[in-house]
């Protein structure tokens, strides 16, 4: 067996001429927690900067990192303010962060406070206008662009001088002068190597945010060469890609291996490595990490499951590298949209649909999971052309589609007021989900809430048409994605027929009393959401934080409603989902009245899928479940998967009647219990996990009771109505 290397931690201060720094600096990058942990990724971003300043100057006093606002609030009561105090400024963390400066720099003026990060704009008049509105009086610089150089260039330009004399001389610092005008130079030059930014979990700085409850992250390179508008990466300013050593890899990642696995051995942990990068995969250097990675596996139990978002070029390179962990990463083909005028108009560069066609079924034969991500209302967009780029990625054989709606970020180019103005984007406001929280940090009770822009409206999708895709990426959710009855559509694949065309007729058929209401509160609930002015919603969210972190507003629709459809109305889902199958047989000639074989395969079929989601969301033992089982499901869907003929329903059926049994084996109650433990068992928290977790670890297993007979009987014993 492959032994763990042996690491000695490294010091993160070594004697040198280097400048000494007498400055306390405290480091944050705060999460919502009330509700859930919202942002459950370590603090590995602030931690660099603190490896990086480590590297280049003398501290007397260790960076201290803070990821919990209960821990920076204690902090601040027990130790007293820090000289310098940063915080990390993402979408997800804005106004938490904005909170306790605003409160710092009320109790501690002479605290120096730093935000850096992508939530902020790329031009000069909208970050005036951004400082102005809502930096102001809080923030004493932003640190624009890559943060660990910069950041380290500031520190030792406050432990010279007064803070009011710092100016003038700092690439990428930006301050607001006392007259009002902002002074915001080019960002500093990216650095060229990030192993020159040293490791906080080889050097253990990362050791006390072990505790179960947050997801080890890491960025093995950095850079975008695309040049998406809608995307804080697409600019100019990040499209070389820097990259990390192998040895570095290595390193960080055996450090993190060892401290998950007496966790995960545990149970207290969930099984998983993030990694960031835009594109993994496609550069030789990942087939490394990915044979790290398997070596991790081998040792310490971890990570079963690796969330990165794998590149859409160099298709070879990237299915090598992630076939060295099967299962662990699902390959993307994340297309946004499949329209070439939408493509165009956002400065996307997709692989076409036969090439996307190429990676689902490559992915299928090396048993790895697959996804796309589709963007609602982009410019350009409109109802057919975002159901046409949904039909076609089903019709590719992907398993699983996230749906998101366009949300303007500041640091993108879409976000900006020419842009805007140009492609006509209507835009409303909402709560971002599970982003809010009030805390009490110096006596005083600080409310927050995040919000995000989105586009709701383009000229070719009218609010209206908006709304319906939004009801049709919802059914998608929960009849097609992750296979939740994935026989149906191997059946109508075997019969040439799109699975899109069966969703999109079971949304027209009636509805039994229960998916007919989860239905209509979905769409009530798309309205009601969406505020016109910020302001407006900021006040009402800070003012109404309880019924936010009760679970009566704000959250991810798509996901809680999913996880409704699949628990309060199964049964009225798994009758549509069978009767919009046999409806579009019927229409392309296909026999299915009568007591036919394929009447009687679709509808136990649907069964036996709702049979293995029944109750899936219970960590108590469940009851075991029993189907009559006339044909044998799990040869047919091992044939759609190796592409072998489904058509004649006789190849599958038993020549004498079986017993199903359907049970939650104990391994699948502990992980619903990990995971049921941090998001809790509300509709939004198991819609949460459902993106967490990979279907086939929750639903429950199948197993055929012994009975003599089983065997498929041969083709043609029987004459066939298909």
């Amino acid at each position: 067996m492959t032994q763990a290397p042996v690491l000695m931690p490294l010091p993160l201060t070594i004697p040198s001429a280097r400048p000494r720094v007498t400055l306390t600096v405290w480091l944050a990058d705060l999460t919502y927690t009330q509700q859930a942990v919202s942002a459950e990724t370590m603090p590995q971003a602030v931690a660099g900067l603190a490896t990086y300043a480590a590297s280049r100057m003398d501290l007397d006093h260790p960076v201290r990192l803070f990821k919990y606002p209960e821990a920076l609030a204690e902090a601040l009561e027990q130790d007293g303010p820090p000289d310098v105090i940063g915080f990390s400024h993402y979408i997800w963390n804005s106004q938490l962060s904005l909170a306790f400066a605003g409160l710092i720099k009320e109790r501690f003026p002479r605290t120096t406070v730093v935000f850096g990060g992508p939530h902020y704009p790329l031009r000069l008049p909208e970050q005036t206008v951004f400082w102005r509105e809502r930096l102001a009086g809080r923030v004493d610089f932003y640190v624009d662009g890559e943060g660990e150089a910069a950041f380290a260039d500031l520190l030792l330009a406050l432990s010279r001088r007064d803070r009011d004399d710092v100016r003038g001389s700092l690439p990428g610092v930006h301050r607001m002068n006392s007259d009002g005008t902002l002074y915001a130079p080019p960002p500093r030059p990216r650095i060229h190597d990030l192993s020159d930014v040293p490791s906080p979990y080889a050097l253990g700085l990362m050791d006390e945010f072990f505790d179960g409850k947050l997801v080890p992250t890491v960025q093995t390179n950095r850079g975008c060469p695309f040049k998406c508008t809608f995307c804080q990466e697409g600019t100019s300013y990040f499209q070389k890609v820097a990259k990390k050593n192998t040895q570095h890899i290595h390193d960080e990642l055996h450090a993190i291996g060892r401290h998950m696995k007496p966790l995960v051995e545990a149970g207290t942990a969930r099984n998983e490595l993030l990694i960031t990068d835009s594109n993994f995969g496609m550069y030789p250097e990942d087939h490394e990490t990915c044979r790290v990675i398997a070596e991790c596996q081998r040792l310490y139990g971890w990570p079963r499951v690796v969330n990165v978002t794998t590149g859409k070029n160099q298709r070879d390179r990237v299915l090598s590298a992630v076939a060295q962990v099967p299962g662990a990463i699902s390959l993307s083909g994340a297309v946004q949209s499949l329209d070439p005028d939408v493509l165009r108009t956002i400065a996307r560069t997709n692989i076409d649909a036969g090439k996307l066609m190429e990676i689902a079924l490559a992915a299928a034969d090396t048993g790895t999971g697959t996804y796309s991500e589709v963007i609602l209302a982009l410019p350009g967009d409109s109802k057919a052309k975002h159901l046409g780029t949904l039909r076609q990625l089903v019709d590719a054989g992907f398993n699983r589609i996230n749906m998101f709606q366009l949300t303007l970020l500041p640091g993108s180019e879409m976000c900006t007021d020419e842009y805007r103005s140009e492609h006509g984007l209507v835009t409303k406001w909402r709560v971002m989900p599970r982003c809010y929280g009030s805390y009490t940090v110096l006596g005083e009770e600080l409310r927050a809430a995040e919000l995000d822009e989105v586009c709701v409206t383009v000229p070719e999708m009218p609010y209206e048409d908006y709304r319906e895709c939004r009801v049709m990426n919802l059914l998608l959710a929960a009849l097609y994605n992750d296979g939740l009855f994935t026989a149906l559509p191997a059946v109508l694949r075997a019969h040439q027929i799109s699975p899109m065309t069966w969703l999109e007729r079971a949304r027209t058929l009636s509805h039994g009393p229960a998916l007919a209401a989860v239905l209509k509160e979905f769409a009530v609930e798309t309205d009601e959401q969406l505020w016109d002015e910020r302001t407006d919603l900021l006040a009402y969210a800070t003012e109404n934080i309880d019924r936010y972190v009760e679970g009566h507003l704000g959250n991810n629709l798509l996901y809680t409603y999913r996880s409704r459809v699949l628990s309060e109305a199964l049964d009225d889902t798994a009758d549509p989902a069978a009767r919009a199958c046999l409806a579009v047989l019927r229409e392309t000639g296909v026999g299915v009245g009568g007591g036919s074989l394929v009447e009687a395969l679709v509808r136990e079929a649907a069964e036996y899928h709702r049979l293995t989601l029944a109750d899936v969301f219970r960590t108590d033992p469940p009851e075991v479940l029993r189907q009559s089982a006339r044909f044998d499901l799990d040869a047919l869907l091992a044939a759609a998967r190796r592409r072998d003929g489904v058509r004649d329903p006789r190849s599958f059926r038993l020549t004498e009647s079986g017993m199903r049994e359907f049970v939650l084996t104990a391994e699948q109650q502990r992980t619903l219990s990990t995971y049921m433990g941090q998001f809790g068992t509300t509709p939004w928290g198991v819609g949460r996990l459902l993106t967490k977790v990979r279907l086939a670890d929750i639903v429950r297993h199948v197993r055929m009771t012994p009975s003599p007979g089983t065997a498929p009987a041969p083709a043609g014993t029987e004459s066939s109505r298909t």
